[in-house]
């Protein structure tokens, strides 16, 4: 009965161990096995497809998995020890589980592919990185709008309050608090630029395309910038080289461009001038708009239409602005299938440059 028993223990060991080769070696994930010598004694299917065109069997695991060098092999099967170790394997991410089996006198790796959870990681941190940007946009974004609003707003209030309360008012003083009431002009820049922004956002802007005249926009553009220049000591010039410039385009879109890029360059201009000028080259209308200002780095070049942003986004910063100008004057040249093209170098001002073109009819 002895002898039977022993007959069918080792019968069933046997079974147990062909089940476990065969598990091996239908594995999806490479496995590997080797002796305390370093040589590998077996190899799954999965193994030999990953590294092709090698036989495996009998070759020294570190030239396969080189990471193995780092630990000591006869520690791992003496003991039994498990250890968990990230490396690549044929150009993938790979997570290996090395175990030693002190019965068998043999150490295992099993590895395991983790390109997608590294792919998954990657993408995690990439969107972490894009909703904390946008949190500090917004923050950014409503600090600037409180601010745009409420300086303008004092000094409408201000000085209101000093043309009401002023008793024997002199007409000098009457008109100089009148200019600085009528200079807030930038208070409704502001709430054009969030609507503007608003509807070209949600596709609700409809633009009308009609025939415009350039020199008239621009005559408007420097009748509405033409004191604020005058007030920063700056020359404002209009150079007109086309004399009949029609064009089929959105009035409206290409005013608030224009506007909106004078404005910029009046700002960022503490001295010089700031010439727009008008030509016509083959079928294309050019405007530019150029400036003696603090000119763009090319660090900032590289976002300059992306909304909210400015060269100096800190609190302390010398110039105001809400930081969607320039993205909304893109939104609106796109409607207009114009292109907008941007020199610029710091200390020596900036050239942004308009060029209406592409399907529409030009009259000449």
């Amino acid at each position: 009965m002895r002898r039977k028993h022993i007959i069918e223990e080792e019968k069933l060991k046997n079974q147990q161990t062909e089940l476990m080769a065969l598990f091996a070696e239908l594995a999806p994930d490479p496995i590997f096995r080797f002796d305390n010598k370093g040589k590998i004694i077996l190899a799954n299917n999965s193994a030999h497809k990953i590294i092709p065109h090698r036989m495996l069997l009998g070759e020294q695991v570190d030239t396969v998995l080189p990471f193995i060098k780092e630990f000591d092999i006869e520690d791992i099967i003496q003991n039994g020890k498990t250890i968990t170790y990230t490396d690549s394997l044929a150009g993938n991410p790979f997570q290996f589980l090395i175990a030693g089996i002190p019965k068998l006198n043999v150490c295992q790796v099993y590895g395991r592919d983790i390109s997608e959870l590294k792919k998954t990681e990657r993408e995690l941190k990439i969107a972490l990185e894009k909703a904390d940007e946008s949190r500090k946009l917004k923050e950014y974004f409503l600090s600037q709008i409180s601010h745009e609003i409420r300086s303008p707003l004092n000094v409408i209030i201000g000085y209101a309050d000093l043309f009401a309360n002023e008793k024997d008012i002199t007409e000098e003083k009457k008109h100089a608090y009148l200019a600085m009431i009528n200079n807030s002009k930038r208070l409704y820049r502001t709430f054009d630029l969030l609507i503007n922004m608003s509807q070209v956002q949600t596709h609700q802007y409809q633009p009308r395309f009609e025939q415009i005249d350039l020199n008239a926009v621009l005559k408007a553009v420097y009748k509405e910038f033409e004191s604020h220049a005058e007030e920063k000591d700056i020359k404002l010039i209009v150079n007109s080289k086309n004399n009949d410039a029609i064009v089929i385009a959105d009035h409206y879109s290409i005013s608030q461009s224009l506007i909106q890029l004078v404005d910029n360059a009046i700002k960022y201009t503490e001295h010089g001038k700031v010439e727009i000028t008008l030509d016509k080259r083959e079928n294309n209308f050019i405007i530019e708009v150029a400036d003696t200002g603090i000119g763009i780095s090319e660090e900032y070049l590289k976002k300059l239409f992306t909304p909210f942003t400015q060269a100096n986004m800190s609190y302390t910063r010398l110039y105001e602005g809400t930081g969607l100008g320039l993205t909304l004057v893109k939104h609106f040249l796109d409607l207009n299938k114009a292109e907008i093209k941007v020199k610029s170098e710091p200390g020596r001002g900036s050239v942004f440059t308009i060029i209406l073109k592409g399907d529409m009819k030009w009259k000449s």
